[in-house]
């Protein structure tokens, strides 16, 4: 019976817990006989059942290993006191027989409400965080944690139980038992700060030389006289520091804020004078000061502040703060922003919640992982679902979790996030109540547990998926300067969601033409399962038919063709496979031409109509200005770009300039199209909303997409050829010959290696023998640090301690190999070895892709479910062709070209510094023969969607016609829609 005890003190949730556990309370209890005490005397008799943890150990007491249940679950955690491994109950017996643990302290943990003390004054937030730590449930609450030790019997799966702390309980047992629950848990170790800090604003790279136009402007120091130049609005107002304009601030996605007047100015002056002061704001200590340069966009510090406001008569010692500064306007936002109150313009939404409802917990600028992981699990034929998530599956893969840590195996963690999203036993529906009386530890648990929010915190999983990328493994707020581009950003959006009070500035770097993250989270996958595949342990864990690598439900085959403008000869090639299908956003096809002149031409009016107020004077100049500035204040008119219009645009052939012609010798033009070759189970959609202009500054298309709940794409699919030998070509085109090969250069001496003593003598006294030491040096050209990670790579090799054969003789081992990778350099295999392939399988990738390690690792990949018959297949002789298919390559599943929109992925923020990211999917909420509806997934929170904003998406996942989960058989190539040139089609 677990004894209610609560740690000294309040217990924050995420911290390092006191130590002091209040032994003397259990001087009072009474004294344990020797048969309570039996079992445990028992299991301490045995060596290495009771390990004490010590500051830099992992102990895992916030967590299950195999589950997201914790010490707040029903049923609490076990920790064991051997290897500091948490379990639920569930996994406890099977734990206990696999690792041999027997003890496990048994860790309950409850929230009360924190009593309310009268005589405290309620203190108003002053910053974000002070408003985030108000918000947050864990602060609202204290922890009453109740603790037992639990003697486990794997083998007959009786448990014993002894109250804790007691006197009677060995004092081994119970500074053992003291540092587990003290210890620092090791998700808080790695995890990142839940928490928007207050940011630090960087000084202006502008401030230092500022230019200031001497025009006369002097600011009066009353300020209700103070007015935006351009819309005589009397709040929010900035100073130009170069110029003494006067300028509204930017309006907010809610119409509040301003009308953009000190922006306009900015852009309206050329982009000469970036920083703004915001008037109000201003005191002998502190200001608001903003800069509008592209290169910064943000709030910003600048040193000789007071001298710059002197110059337009403002003396910064006889001010006082009249205006709220941005950091308080950004509170009012949030505070306004209740949990499921307004989103997607104001509708109301309805929570959802049980099995593929699961919210993940935001664990500090995690959203772009949360959304992307709720995108891949949006159907329920998704591949993670159907290989991870099934109950058997999963159950399967932990047990056969390795013993030693399985909190740092990908697959058990694979298993435990795709399972405990789809079982629903995470998803907490919102109370609409409290269901008790507030008093005592029972009270209101249906209200503490929804204001909690869903239970799943995928830290393990992120851990390991971020661990040796330097973006994704921590948790650091991203800024213009590391990145060209923040994902999914919509600036100015008209459908925010301000559920998520914490906002985030989480970004995936830098390739504009590729989602980083979720390239990343496939190959991690994919690099997880290939070495589970090596050992039997996926293949006896996964049905046959789900035994494949997990991008093989993602990548469609590509085929390019080229045409010489010149002698019109044709050549066709096969493209690597591809996982996203990017897809640029051609403005010119926008549908809504019209509407866009309407709305440019009645802003033109408008500004039109501000300047003529411009030269009035008084009260009524003031109001008619005010006045303009409302009038035609409609929603922003941005282009509407069909779908459809960005595929053509994909489709269409690509004019190639100072192409050589292969035929006559001479530069010409040349046309290049792309086409299918096969249509994946999913197809994964990007939206190109990002590009860098002439001055490399990352700018976002403010487009619209009109995109259809279904797609035909049977048209992009290359046509079959019309030879019987199978080759792409069509009747009346000419293949184009192959370019000319080189001259064989005359054979250059290998240059002669010999092995620098020094370097031999370092790792000789290392304790390797000379011989090998003699080896790795010739390899790594003399480089210590390289030649011992040869020496790790290589001391199994069986001529590894053999002498150096004589300068320029080739090596016995050297030459059986040079079939299977002449010419490959050894740190590049040694790269490769290092993911767990074979020195074999390096050497071929590395001999088909010309010593490229990047492309040898692609290459790898994708043909990791034969990898023996794709290495022979590069020495067998090349097969007929003009297809340009590789032998030994993974043949790619292949259906029908139709699919269905099953989910999306947007972001909402006002900037390339900040925002947030969502996830829609369409699920079946009511059950069996309803319709499906459209779900937002914004971090924890799950409900009903009103407004799905299908235009502003960045990232589409589709599925094609799917039959219990798998792709359809594929269709006979005779039946293949287009069978004339790609021209016709």
């Amino acid at each position: 019976r677990p004894s209610s005890l609560p740690l000294s003190g309040s217990c924050a949730p995420h911290r390092a817990q006191s130590t002091s556990l209040e032994l003397g309370a259990s001087q009072t209890m009474a004294t344990l006989s020797d048969d309570d005490l039996a079992p445990l005397r028992a299991v301490m008799n045995q060596a290495g059942m009771i390990n004490t943890p010590g500051t830099y150990d992992k102990v895992y007491n916030d967590e299950c290993v195999f589950s997201f249940d914790t010490p707040f679950s029903a049923n609490g955690i076990y920790v064991s006191l051997k290897n500091w491994q948490g379990v639920s109950q569930t996994h406890l017996t099977s734990h206990a027989n696999k690792t041999n643990s027997a003890v496990y302290v048994h860790i309950k943990k409850t929230r009360v409400p924190k009593p309310e003390d009268p005589d405290k004054p309620a203190e108003e937030p002053k910053t974000m965080n002070d408003l985030l730590q108000a918000t947050l449930p864990e602060n609202k609450y204290d922890e009453v944690v109740e603790l037992e030790l639990a003697i486990v019997d794997g083998s007959s799966g009786s448990i014993s139980t002894i109250a804790f702390p007691h006197a009677d309980i060995p004092m081994l047992v119970t500074s053992a038992t003291e540092a587990v629950v003290a210890h620092q848990a090791a998700g808080d170790a790695e995890a990142v700060s839940t928490l928007v800090e207050d940011e630090e604003r960087p000084v202006s790279k502008y401030a230092e030389n500022l230019e200031q136009v001497d025009n006369g402007v002097k600011i009066s120091p009353d300020p209700s006289t103070w007015e935006c130049a351009e819309s005589g609005m009397k709040e929010n107002l900035w100073l130009n520091l170069s110029t003494g304009y006067i300028g509204s601030g930017r309006k907010n996605w809610d119409g509040s804020g301003g009308t953009n007047g000190a922006l306009n100015h900015y852009n309206n002056t050329g982009g000469l004078y970036p920083l703004t002061v915001k008037l109000g704001t201003i005191t002998p200590t502190d200001a608001d000061v903003y800069s509008y340069a592209p290169d910064e966009d943000r709030m910003v510090k600048v040193p000789k502040l007071g001298e710059y406001l002197k110059h337009w008569g403002i003396n910064i010692m006889d001010l006082t703060k009249t205006d709220k500064s941005m950091a308080e306007m950004e509170l009012d936002l949030n505070q306004n922003a209740e949990l499921w109150a307004i989103t997607e313009k104001g509708a109301k939404l309805e929570p959802v919640s049980g099995p593929g409802f699961t919210g993940l917990v935001n664990l500090g600028n995690s959203c772009y992982m949360n959304s992307t992981l709720q995108m891949l699990l949006s159907s329920p034929s998704s591949p993670l679902l159907l290989k991870y998530g099934d109950a058997t599956t999963s159950s399967a893969l932990i047990q056969s979790a390795p013993q030693d840590n399985p909190a740092e195996d990908p697959l058990t963690q694979l298993a435990k996030l795709a399972n405990g999203m789809s079982s629903g036993d995470y998803s907490v529906a919102p109370a609409a109540a409290a269901d008790g009386d507030g008093d005592g530890a029972g009270a209101g648990d249906a209200a503490v547990a929804s204001e909690f929010g869903a239970l799943v915190k995928p830290r393990m999983f992120k851990t390991l998926v971020g661990r040796g990328h330097a973006e994704f493994s921590s948790g650091r707020q991203q800024d213009a300067e590391e990145y060209l581009q923040h994902l999914l950003e919509f600036k100015d959006d008209p459908n925010p969601n301000p559920n998520h009070q914490v906002v985030c500035r989480a970004a995936v770097p830098a390739e504009l033409d590729k989602p980083m993250y979720l390239q990343h989270l496939l190959e991690f996958i994919g690099r997880a399962e290939h070495q589970a595949a090596s050992s039997g342990r996926l293949s006896s864990c996964v049905p046959a038919e789900l035994d494949k690598p997990i991008s093989s439900w993602y990548q469609h085959g590509l085929q390019s063709r080229l045409e010489c403008g010149t002698s019109h000869t044709v050549r066709y090639k096969a493209e690597p496979a591809a996982t996203v299908l990017s897809l640029s956003i051609p403005l010119d096809a926008a549908t809504n031409k019209e509407q866009i002149e309407v709305y440019e031409e009645a802003q033109r009016l408008k500004r039109a109509k501000i300047e003529e107020e411009e030269g009035k004077e008084g009260k009524d100049a003031s109001e008619a200005k005010t006045a303009a500035a409302a009038e035609g204040d409609e929603e922003v008119v941005v282009p509407l770009v069909p779908l459809s219009a960005c595929l053509d645009q994909w489709a269409a052939a690509e004019v190639m300039n100072d192409f050589k012609s292969t035929l006559q010798g001479q530069s010409t033009t040349a046309q290049k199209s792309t086409r299918f070759t096969s249509f994946p189970p999913f197809l994964l959609i990007k939206a190109q909303r990002y590009y860098v202009d002439e001055t490399w500054t990352p700018k976002k298309l403010e487009v619209r997409l009109d995109v259809p709940q279904t797609l035909d794409l049977e048209y992009l699919r290359a046509p079959a050829g019309a030879a019987a030998d199978g080759s792409p070509y069509q009747d009346g085109e000419v293949p184009m010959p192959d370019d000319p090969e080189p001259a064989a250069a005359a054979p250059i001496a290998p240059e002669v290696v010999e092995a620098d003593e020094g370097v031999v003598a370092q790792l000789v006294s290392m304790g390797f023998g000379e011989n090998g030491c003699r080896r790795a040096a010739v390899a790594t050209n003399n480089n210590a640090e390289a030649a011992m990670e040869w020496i790790f790579a290589h001391m199994e090799d069986a001529d590894f301690n053999e002498p150096l054969p004589p300068p320029g003789a080739t090596p016995a081992a050297d030459a059986a190999a040079a079939g299977a990778g002449a010419g490959a350099d050894p740190a590049n295999v040694m790269m490769l070895t290092a993911m767990g392939f074979s020195d074999e399988h390096a050497q071929g990738a590395l001999k088909a892709t010309g010593n490229d390690v990047e492309r040898a690792a692609d290459w790898l990949f994708s043909h990791s479910d034969d990898l023996d018959g794709a290495i022979a297949a590069l020495d067998a002789p090349a097969g007929g062709g003009g297809g340009g298919g590789g032998g030994g390559a993974v043949a790619l599943e292949d259906g029908q070209g139709m699919y269905k929109l099953r989910a999306f992925v947007s972001h909402i923020g006002s900037n390339t510094g900040s925002g947030h990211y969502v996830a829609h999917a369409l699920k079946n909420i009511n059950g069996q023969g309803a319709d499906d509806e459209w779900v937002i997934f914004n971090d924890q929170s799950v409900a009903k969607s009103a407004n799905p904003p299908l235009e502003r998406g960045y990232m589409y996942f589709t599925s094609a016609n799917l039959e219990s989960g798998l792709m359809e058989a594929p269709r006979d190539s005779a039946r293949l829609r287009g069978v004339g040139g790609w021209a016709d089609a």
